[in-house]
């Protein structure tokens, strides 16, 4: 119950200070504050953005979920979500319907699980650091990755660095302009809890997280444990980068993620790594994302104005997030 309380305080000290920033900078603060946190709960197809943009937070969020448990750190997400997810793209280039869906989403996952299994071999093998080799293995991926937008795979007919528009069909809610994969970003973060807390490999997962010495002498495989624990961290990000191309944008287009990666390791924090409350982290992260656009259009608010609101709330709520997470560790 503590801990509830104390992220209901961060979230309010979060929104008041960026309500503050708003009021100092803004000629009309009343109108720049009622856009940037009101307004998007007062429009449906906003509501609908709210909950569109969730959806690849909420994968990120459970992929970082995934590396956190088993005590490893995975900060390549952003890197290996657009990598995988070019190549997922790829490969629904040369397929139509439910098998370019299907297969994209597929290629994505093992692409995105091979890079992230790649840092699983350097700690294990080579006992370097996963902080260094995720970062650095993830940045040269997004150059890789932009490089191929620009050249090999963009549309020629295009303005934009992009590729080709896939041929698919997006499924929605019924009565919502939401695509089917916020239901299953629901489902899966709901599974991922059930796994954590009743499965073996859940438990492993934790004791390992928690002590790999003593998880050693209680006969755990360490190495296996960090080794799932990447796999299926960089696997779930590109599936979040997979889905927004196929149900949102059509097509990939350099630079689409908005730092889907980075954004879903604070989601992770700020949920306290639980799966579950993954979802209402992104809904959060979400929400604030919406208001900025909302309060550069509606606004004297300009994007920088709105991006320095939006970051001062996710430091704050990161700051705390990782302050609860450095008292849990000196436990």
């Amino acid at each position: 119950m503590r801990t509830y309380l104390t992220n209901l305080i961060t979230l309010l000290l979060a929104i008041f200070f960026g309500m503050v920033v708003l009021w100092t900078v803004s000629k009309a603060p009343i109108i720049a504050i009622e856009s940037f946190f009101l307004l998007p709960l007062r429009n449906f197809y906003f509501l609908s953005q709210i909950l569109v943009g969730a959806v690849p937070l909420i994968f990120t969020g459970l992929a970082a979920f995934c590396s956190f448990s088993a005590g490893v750190f995975n900060i390549g997400l952003e890197g290996q979500l657009y990598f995988a997810t070019l190549a997922g793209t790829f490969v629904a280039l040369h397929l139509k319907g439910f098998q370019a869906v299907f297969f994209a989403l597929l290629v994505a996952f093992i692409v995105g699980s091979a890079v992230a299994s790649l840092s699983a071999f350097l700690k294990i093998k080579l006992n370097i650091d996963e902080l260094i080799t995720t970062f650095l293995v993830s940045n040269g991926l997004i150059h890789v990755t932009n490089f191929l937008l620009n050249t090999y795979l963009r549309d020629p007919m295009a303005a934009l660095s992009a590729t080709k528009y896939l041929h698919v069909e997006v499924l929605t809610i019924p009565g919502l302009n939401v695509h089917v994969g916020f239901l299953v970003a629901i489902l899966l973060a709901i599974w991922l809890q059930m796994v954590f807390e009743k499965s073996v490999l859940g438990y492993q997962m934790r004791l390992v997280g928690g002590n790999v010495v003593f998880s050693r002498y209680a006969g755990i495989d360490v190495e296996k444990t960090w080794w799932i624990a990447f796999a299926l961290s960089g696997g779930l990000a590109a599936l979040g980068g997979m889905v927004d191309v196929l149900a949102v944008h059509g097509r990939m287009i350099r630079g689409f993620s908005f730092g889907y990666g980075w954004n879903g390791i604070a989601v992770a924090l700020l949920a306290k790594n639980k799966p579950f409350f993954v979802i209402f982290s992104a809904l959060f992260f979400s929400y604030l994302e919406t208001g900025a656009q909302i309060a550069s259009i509606f606004a004297d608010v300009t994007p920088e104005i709105a991006r320095l609101v939006q970051a001062s709330v996710f430091y704050l709520v990161t700051a705390e997030a990782l302050a609860s997470l450095k008292r849990r560790v000196s436990k």
